[in-house]
């Protein structure tokens, strides 16, 4: 017989079991959500274009799925572009100014891009857009 006020072993684990089951399937759940079909809309990526760079310079998306690339101008001093030479796409803001085009990329790779106004390039203005199989 168990005294008054004291419980099973085999409770106590029971609920430690599942305090720590809960977060784990609530961030496994978080992650497959943010899976989007493919028939969503776009999903926005923003590079941010400054003197002279890009930010990110590095960007993800996914392959078989529209995605709004934007470029966000606003705090750079003159025009930039954002050229990816491999899928021959183009995005060009003037000084202060977003610019936005749909893209969407079948197959899975690195494309590099740059702003091809003269001298950007040279001047580090480049990135990388990497394309992966969902």
């Amino acid at each position: 017989m168990e005294k008054s006020g004291c419980h099973s072993p085999f409770i106590f684990v029971t609920a430690f079991s599942l305090v720590v089951a809960i977060p784990s399937v609530t961030r496994a759940q978080a992650q497959v959500s943010a899976l989007e079909p493919l028939n969503a809309e776009p999903a926005e990526v923003r590079i941010v274009s400054t003197e002279f760079r890009f930010s990110p310079a590095t960007v993800l998306i996914a392959a078989g799925r529209a995605v709004t690339l934007v470029l966000d101008n606003r705090g750079a001093e003159t025009e930039h572009g954002l050229f990816v030479p491999g899928l021959g796409f183009r995005l060009q803001a003037k000084a202060g100014e977003i610019a936005r085009k749909n893209i969407l990329v079948e197959k899975s790779g690195k494309y590099d891009y740059d702003c091809d106004l003269p001298g950007h390039r040279d001047a580090g203005m480049t990135g990388t857009l990497i394309v992966v199989d969902r």
